[in-house]
């Protein structure tokens, strides 16, 4: 494995992940609320919860896209948050939503090479000791 310290990170990838989150942050809210709370519901968020549920998930994605366009995206911890946040969907996702497994367009499986990069990005910031 290279040693990722003496290499310059390619503004791309953070930049990439920004535009995932911000749309993934927006997009629920403000095109999609009625399936978005639909999928809430499936995976057993009860009803009074289902609003302020999409609100504060799509505060934090929203909010993780601003980290990823702003200088703390030279923080380990941001990447790292952003990782374990995805694989909680995906855990969720995973098991409250099986058929999420053999949809077409495969949206579990994408998580993997997300989380791939995130993990990347983690490793290769220069603010770990």
């Amino acid at each position: 494995m290279s040693d990722h310290s003496t290499h310059t990170l390619p503004d791309y990838l953070p930049y990439s992940m920004g535009l995932l989150w911000l749309w993934s942050g927006t997009q629920p809210l403000f095109f999609m609320p009625e399936m978005s709370l639909d999928l809430l519901h499936s995976v057993g968020i009860p009803n009074p919860l289902q609003w302020p549920a999409l609100i504060t998930a799509s505060l934090l994605d929203i909010g993780f896209a601003f980290l990823c366009f702003s200088r703390f995206r030279s923080r380990s911890a941001i990447w790292l948050l952003q990782l374990i946040t995805v694989a909680a969907y995906s855990l969720i996702i995973a098991f409250r939503l099986p058929e999420m497994w053999t949809h077409p367009f495969a949206p579990l499986v994408k998580n993997l090479p997300i989380m791939a990069t995130l993990f990347f990005l983690y490793q290769s910031v220069g603010d770990k000791k």
